[in-house]
């Protein structure tokens, strides 16, 4: 392995600061030089090493987005579907990652209930089971108080913050109803669904319920979403003309609107129009519901759709959260379950155009926060079972083109490939085997619906239980760098921005350049 000796760095660093960061535009013939893979390497080298010799702040503010079923492979991909391999999106510009291990206490490939207990609590859960400690049982009726799990929404609301979240889900499934309910099952989305396992609804209250009148969410600031059809009984129809699944006879939308009258003001929103007319400044409790079921993907979104773009949710989210009375910060969280979902379809290219979306989600949040006092978390709850084979040229559409060719049925094979869903039938014959991929793919007109190979039919394909991406920056964020638990990110939240008591040590400080010289040294010259 080939050492630089001091004078070599200390000469890289003095190039460097003289030229800042105006390297010239790379065109591909100068990844064939040496030099530029050299100098790459050590502008970051030493743009991470100025990170760490600023002052540390108390992460006043929280902002934690994730792209559900979002798996390194999925990133990969979507570089080169969404500029090119080297292509770089916004929240790998953060300026450190690691490595979560994602495990449920039962299962070892999680699903984003569990998921996100663990990295919204601090508590790793059993498997289906919504911020209940991992003695609960999936299924199990019961919400014994000592057994409810309390998640950094309490604890940031206890700190005087704001908090809200938006996602392109159900406001109630996935990591987001770990954030503000307790529930034995995550399907108990409604009261029906409670009554069907058998349980009593009234003590064994399903999400939405909580949602509206749990003692956390009755104080978010912002809400917004999908799953109408959790929040209003069968006897009535939502917007879009399908009726409700509530047994319960009751109206949780217009319920939340009465819990609010004459003391604040509220509003109700459930199309993009109305959200870009809002006056924020004159909102207190803003609650948006904009389908039925969750979200469409962002491919399907047309120019004049009531739906609105994740980016868009997130900005007037920060814009209700970042109001000058809100003195002591704000908590906001953001979920995209759409790209899980579209690998669940075995659909790629709907998965990588939805990380562009999320990315630009995201991209929209850390322009309007500073690093200073912010704490920015990316990351992906579950894995996915997308793989990525071959050896294709650079150039070539994955989904296009053939990686390769198989030594044993002389067929191509694409460079996706998906180890489960539903996708198995339409690359395989029961009487002939293995079916040629590009003929497949030629025979599905519009690209966005064509799928790639699954190994193993299913209705849906399962999530992959790799360890999941966590990319940080901001206050404290180095100490999500390396490799860890998922349930470590909560508690590294409540450290930075001292929330719960779990602050001990945290505090505004400047880290000795001596230290951390000598720590570069040892590191860059052993």
């Amino acid at each position: 392995m080939y050492r630089w000796g001091v004078w070599e760095a200390l000469l890289s660093l003095v190039l460097i600061l003289m030229t800042g960061s105006a390297w010239m535009e790379v065109s591909g013939h100068e990844e064939h030089d040496a030099h530029y893979w050299k100098h790459m390497a050590h502008e970051l080298l030493f743009e991470k090493k100025d990170y760490t010799m600023q002052k540390i702040n108390i992460a006043k503010n929280i902002m934690v987005f994730v792209g559900a079923g979002m798996s390194q492979p999925t990133v990969t991909a979507a570089r080169f579907y969404n500029g090119g391999d080297n292509e770089t999106f916004a929240f790998e510009r953060l300026k450190w990652s690691g490595n979560a291990r994602s495990y449920c206490v039962d299962s070892r490939v999680p699903d984003s209930a569990c998921a996100g207990t663990a990295f919204l609590t601090g508590v790793k859960s059993n498997f289906g089971t919504v911020a209940m400690d991992p003695t609960v049982n999936r299924g199990e009726c019961t919400m014994d108080p000592a057994k409810k799990l309390a998640s950094i929404a309490k604890w940031a609301l206890e700190a005087g913050k704001a908090v809200g979240f938006a996602t392109t889900s159900r406001v109630t499934s996935g990591s987001n109803a770990a954030l503000y309910a307790n529930s034995p099952n995550s399907d108990w989305e409604n009261d029906a669904d409670v009554k069907a396992a058998g349980c009593n609804a009234d003590t064994v209250p399903d999400i939405a319920h909580q949602l509206i009148h749990g003692d956390l969410s009755k104080q978010f600031k912002v809400i917004l979403g999908g799953g109408r059809k959790q929040f209003i009984p069968t006897t009535e129809t939502d917007t879009s003309g399908a009726r409700g699944l509530r047994t319960d006879g009751k109206n949780l939308i217009t319920e939340w609107k009465q819990s609010k009258q004459g003391a604040v003001n509220t509003t109700y929103i459930t199309t993009v129009g109305e959200l870009a007319s809002l006056d924020t400044s004159k909102i207190d409790y803003l609650l948006g519901l904009f389908d039925y079921d969750h979200l469409p993907f962002s491919s399907d979104i047309a120019s004049d759709s009531d739906t609105p773009a994740l980016v868009r949710m997130v900005h007037y989210s920060l814009e209700m959260l970042q109001k000058p009375e809100h003195t002591e910060g704000f908590l906001l969280f953001v979920e995209d379950g759409n790209i899980r979902r579209a690998h669940g379809q075995n659909k790629p290219r709907k998965a990588f155009d939805q990380v562009r979306h999320y990315s630009n989600a995201f991209n929209m949040a850390n322009m309007m926060a500073s690093e200073t006092n912010t704490l920015f978390i990316s990351m992906n709850d579950v894995g996915s079972t997308l793989s990525l084979p071959g050896y294709p040229a650079r150039s070539t559409d994955p989904m296009a083109t053939p990686a390769g060719t198989s030594t044993q049925d002389t067929l191509p094979y694409l460079g996706l490939n998906y180890a489960t869903g539903p996708a198995h039938s339409a690359y395989y014959s029961a009487g002939t085997g293995r079916l040629d991929p590009m003929q497949v793919l030629q025979g599905v007109p519009n690209p966005l619906e064509r799928t790639c190979p699954a190994m193993v039919p299913m209705a849906v394909g399962a999530d992959g239980g790799e360890d999941v991406t966590v990319y940080a920056s901001g206050p404290w964020a180095f100490m999500l760098s390396g490799g860890y638990e998922q349930h470590f990110v909560a508690h590294t939240i409540a450290f930075a921005s001292c929330m719960d008591g779990a602050c001990d040590g945290a505090a505004t400080l400047v880290l000795s350049s001596a230290t951390i010289l000598a720590a570069l040294g040892a590191r860059l010259f052993a």
